[in-house]
């Protein structure tokens, strides 16, 4: 079976980011039903357990966009401060944005290795070598970040986050032989499956383009 290679997830990614915000409420519904769908089979749990994390964040924004978004206010609304119909649409279309941008990037972290995703954003990035960008150091620091965050991810629940912060504290103070680690970049394949996907996605993105532009 052919696979996409890291590189053209990652574009397809970024062009996906641009194309959400030009969608309209069904078209979002769809995206978000494909991406859910792709994400259950998988069997990625880390979407929903973020999503469970960010409620109150997604409450906040909600009333924010709800109450502060010029418009027809709500008929009937008990209280002095309504909310308005086009806040009410505004603050749902920009949660189910979010959410479907925080599907598809569990759906990407969930299909590829640490070293894959690495290897996509050097390789991705290296052009940009002409204008004074150090990919190697992003590649590290890349590299590093990925690293505690499965740390973080491997600490038990039960440990306190004081003592968590104790045991940390005390590993920088304390002088110990660190072994090198060294970093292989493997410089993805395309296939005919790659090329396809890219060329769908920028005719996807210019036809959105050219609706909103007309």
């Amino acid at each position: 079976m052919t696979k996409i290679n890291i590189i053209t997830q990652l574009m397809v990614f970024f062009i996906f980011s641009v194309a959400l915000n030009l969608l309209n409420l069904k078209a979002l519904l769809l995206a978000a039903a494909i991406v859910l769908v792709m994400l259950a089979l998988v069997k990625n749990h880390h979407f929903y357990r973020l999503s469970k994390r960010l409620k109150w964040f997604y409450l906040v924004m909600f009333v924010i966009f709800a109450f502060n978004t010029p418009g027809e206010h709500v008929a009937g609304w008990p209280f002095a401060v309504s909310p308005t119909y086009e806040g009410l649409h505004a603050g749902f279309m920009q949660l189910l944005r979010i959410t479907v941008m925080l599907a598809a990037l569990s759906l990407l972290l969930a299909s590829n290795t640490r070293q894959q995703l690495i290897s996509g954003f050097y390789f991705l990035f290296s052009p940009l070598k002409f204008i004074g960008l150090d990919v190697e150091r992003f590649a590290a620091r890349l590299w590093l970040t990925l690293h505690y965050v499965e740390l973080q991810q491997q600490t038990p629940k039960s440990q306190h986050i004081f003592s968590h912060l104790n045991q940390k504290l005390s590993s920088i103070f304390t002088e110990t032989q660190h072994d090198d680690i060294t970093i292989t970049l493997e410089k993805p394949m395309f296939a005919w499956a790659d090329y396809t996907l890219m060329a769908l996605m920028f005719v996807l993105l210019i036809q959105i383009l050219f609706r909103v532009a007309v």
